[in-house]
């Protein structure tokens, strides 16, 4: 099984919203931090999120109302051997969202629920569970005191694959009641 690490990555945005910037010398833009709970209209102002990569329809299910979590930021990119992206996010209740225990228990959780859910199709838990990492760091939201983030990292050999992939993540996090996130972990 995976397991879930904690990093202290010092090229990571520490504190959230982060500015946005100029696009680089590779050609990446950095939207900045967008509010896509309050809204979610500014979806459009992600380039990264498509329909054929899944990342669309994940990050406006996870922001919509009365979800656990909110996402902070997201960035994808391909090679030739793999699409990949980032997706980092936290719980909505920031008194949830200090408790290290409830996010290291969060990923055992997917371990769980993928393991269940994927029984009818052998190896595929497996392969979720080698396709898509969790690490958790770390941060200032809104300049409150320090609460954590998690940052899952799906690998795939296409956009499309990358959709199906997270299209699993995305039902296992939308299924998360915020009202019971406490009692579930």
């Amino acid at each position: 099984m995976s397991e879930m690490k904690m990093t202290d990555d010092s090229t990571s945005y520490k504190i959230w919203p982060f500015q946005s910037a100029e696009v680089s010398i590779n050609g990446d833009r950095n939207n900045g931090g967008i509010n896509l709970v309050g809204s979610p209209e500014l979806i459009e102002l992600i380039h990264e999120a498509t329909e054929e990569n899944g990342l669309r329809q994940l990050l406006l299910s996870m922001n919509a109302p009365d979800r656990a979590f909110m996402t902070l930021g997201c960035l994808t990119g391909d090679t030739d051997a793999a699409y990949y992206s980032y997706v980092e996010f936290t719980p909505r209740n920031q008194a949830l969202a200090r408790r290290e225990d409830l996010i290291t228990g969060l990923h055992q959780l997917w371990l769980n629920w993928s393991t269940t859910n994927c029984a009818a199709y052998p190896g595929l838990a497996d392969a979720l569970h080698q396709n898509v990492k969790w690490e958790y760091r770390k941060f200032s939201f809104r300049g409150s005191e320090p609460q954590y983030l998690i940052t899952i990292y799906p690998r795939a050999r296409s956009a499309q694959d990358h959709a199906s992939l997270l299209s699993w993540v995305h039902n296992f996090l939308c299924s998360v009641d915020p009202n019971n996130l406490q009692r579930t972990l």
